[in-house]
């Protein structure tokens, strides 16, 4: 099968009902670089792809603090982590996701006003997964949002992107020397 079938039939692939589509260590490097330290990681399955203290959606959030996200990409589960997130901002605390590029639907119409920061990531994430297929990359782009708290109540978000590849380069440089 071609990449243009791929594509079309991504709907059916056997993967699609799976959520264990962990984060590449380069770009939870830089996330902890751009925002400081992540307290807890959100959406994971505990002693499995936890990059941080487990923590999940019915879990009580600690006010003040940092929960990173890589949910899974539905529709549903990502309003679902996007109304705990702003709950918690309410509180005083940040929210971190790595989303898909979705910007385009409906639902996120409603999120990206409440958003503190959207990162476009240029390129495509290479999911670390017991499912991934060759290449590993996703079917789509993907997406840092932020939400925390904003003083001065503006209500557009900071946009920004960077390149996967430049990540990964600067990241596995510093792995190699320091």
């Amino acid at each position: 099968m071609n990449r243009s079938e791929h594509f079309v039939n991504r709907g059916s692939h056997e993967h699609n009902d799976k959520d264990d589509f962990r984060t590449p260590p380069y770009l939870w490097d830089w996330i902890k670089d751009q925002w400081g330290p992540i307290h807890y990681d959100g959406a994971c399955t505990p002693g499995v792809n936890n990059l941080a203290k487990p923590l999940r959606l019915e879990d009580r959030w600690h006010r003040y603090s940092t929960v990173f996200s890589n949910p899974p990409f539905d529709s549903k589960s990502i309003e679902a982590w996007f109304d705990k997130g702003e709950v918690h901002s309410a509180e005083g605390g940040v929210h971190i996701m790595l989303l898909p590029d979705k910007l385009c639907q409906v639902f996120m119409s409603r999120m990206i006003p409440k958003l503190s920061e959207i990162v476009f990531l240029g390129g495509r994430v290479n999911f670390i997964s017991p499912y991934a297929v060759k290449g590993g990359a996703s079917m789509s782009g993907s997406i840092i949002t932020v939400q925390r708290r904003d003083p001065e109540n503006h209500h557009a978000p900071s946009i920004s992107s960077i390149l996967l590849r430049d990540l990964k380069e600067r990241y596995s440089l510093k792995e190699r020397f320091g």
